[in-house]
């Protein structure tokens, strides 16, 4: 099939980034809001305390870790991408968050001293990493003794529905040129989770599932915006008619969710712990 061209979204202005930031924002606190909770909790954060947090994105959680260590501790925000850590800094700024500070770096080989940091935390990206061995062994590395990990990932495609429809989908439509998510439940079994927590040299390791009983969407657009531009990018590669079937089905695989609430899905994540003795 020819690829279909589209002309290119104009540019926001900023008052539109802005926005934009803050409903993507408002969207995470209701879907992981509560696990976020636990998993700081997990990571036994007081005030004073000085916490790493490891792809940490736009940084909601690296902002709720900088409230609970207040003015005399510090929270550092790493990943990857400067630009989502951009996004974090204003989000810290605005809010008078000086004790969190970001810094660009990638988790298989933290630029950072050892026996640094009281607690390391990390919602949703552990799973990402390539070498998650490697980046978990850093992370032992520059935690304190006495020190704890705590982080989400994922559970399996099975207990959350929504995650792979639109994928599964697409992959009828564009075969192996098709986008998957199989990477984000790399970590989705409990034994796979708490054996690399323990080979990594962690103690006390623990691994709970954890259901995210808030996991809704306002509208069909707002979910498809959670599934981000790769959906966009996959039907732009189908020709008109195609498109329209593949958009339908999607459409029609997501109206059993559908209730007046807006859509709802089981979900579920995994929460892993364990401590630098």
């Amino acid at each position: 099939m020819s690829e279909m061209k589209h002309p290119p979204t104009p540019p926001q202005e900023p008052w539109q980034v802005a926005e934009d930031a803050e409903r993507r924002t408002a969207l995470r606190e209701t879907l992981y809001g509560s696990a976020t909770r636990q998993m700081l909790a997990a990571a036994a954060i007081k005030p004073g305390d000085h916490v790493l947090d490891i792809a940490a994105g736009t940084g909601d959680q690296s902002r709720m870790a900088a409230r609970l260590v207040g003015p005399t501790g510090s929270v550092l925000a790493t990943d990857i991408s400067p630009e989502m850590l951009a996004v974090a800094a204003r989000f810290a700024e605005q809010e008078g968050l000086s004790m969190l500070t970001t810094r660009a770096m990638n988790a298989e080989q933290l630029d950072l001293p050892e026996n640094s940091y009281d607690a390391v935390i990390s919602r949703l990206g552990l799973m990402l990493i390539p070498d998650q061995q490697r980046a978990l062994t850093e992370i032992r590395r520059v935690l304190k003794p006495g020190g704890r990990l705590a982080a989400l990932v994922w559970s399996t495609s099975e207990r959350n529905p929504l995650f792979t429809l639109d994928t599964t989908i697409m992959a009828k439509y564009l075969g192996e040129a098709a986008e998957q998510r199989d990477d984000a439940f790399s970590l989705a079994d409990v034994a796979v989770f708490a054996s690399a927590l323990t080979e990594a040299g962690l103690q006390q390791v623990q691994v709970e599932p954890v259901a995210l009983t808030t996991f809704s969407f306002p509208s069909f657009e707002v979910l498809a915006n959670w599934w981000g531009s790769s959906l966009e990018q996959a039907l732009a590669q189908l020709e008109p008619e195609v498109r329209q079937r593949a958009q339908a089905e999607i459409r029609q695989a997501v109206r059993p969710f559908e209730g007046p609430h807006g859509i709802q899905a089981p979900a579920e994540v995994l929460l892993g712990a364990g401590m630098k003795e």
